[in-house]
């Protein structure tokens, strides 16, 4: 919704600027394997991480443990919206020579859905890469490594779907560990700032 208002330009030729055409060697050759596989990975495993990190905190850790979580989760999106909205960012797909946009031309009933609700303006910052990192990084013990590896995946997805710049999923990655590293700072003040318990008069009677 921020990018899709934004009255700003579109700065595509920034990101261009400071990394050339490096997501076009990263990319292979589109096939219909590759494609269906990143797809699945993009719209499906995406959000089963960030929903199953919760469950399992809330699980093994707790609701203090899982409320970290959320924090962070919700202010990797706070401080996400002011650079849609400022700086929005084309996809790679529609701008890189050599970068096909698989996502949203070659893949069926799928384009069509994503050419309705994306605005192909709000690559920068990723946030499938600052949540996902963020799920990664608060991942129970024992899953650290396999949400790294998710993470890892969800991220390729996105290079090769045509959608990121190399730029969008460093600054989400580093938005997600900036915010990690804020949420108890954040927990205390929402907690010192939150409704007091009323004081309970003892009388004799």
């Amino acid at each position: 919704m921020a990018s899709e208002q934004s009255p700003y330009p579109v700065r595509t030729d920034l990101m261009y600027t400071l990394e050339g055409n490096a997501v076009a060697v990263l990319q292979p050759d589109p096939n219909l394997i590759l494609t269906t596989v990143f797809v699945v990975v993009y719209l499906l495993v995406y959000p089963t991480l960030l929903l199953a990190t919760y469950i399992s905190l809330k699980y093994h850790h707790g609701r203090n443990r899982a409320l970290d979580y959320v924090t962070t989760y919700t202010t990797v999106l706070i401080v996400s919206m002011p650079f849609f909205y400022f700086v929005p960012v084309g996809v790679t797909g529609y701008y890189l020579q050599g970068v096909d946009p698989v996502l949203y031309e070659s893949t069926g009933p799928i384009q069509t859905f994503m050419k309705n609700v994306d605005t192909l303006q709000k690559a920068f910052p990723s946030l499938h890469a600052g949540l996902a990192g963020t799920a990664a990084l608060y991942a129970p013990s024992g899953y650290k490594r396999l949400s790294w590896a998710i993470t890892g995946t969800i991220l390729a997805s996105t290079l090769y779907l045509g959608i990121h710049w190399l730029t969008d999923l460093v600054v989400g990655l580093a938005l997600a560990y900036g915010c990690y590293l804020a949420t108890p700072t954040i927990r205390a003040h929402l907690k010192h700032g939150g409704p007091q318990p009323e004081p309970v008069t003892v009388t004799d009677d």
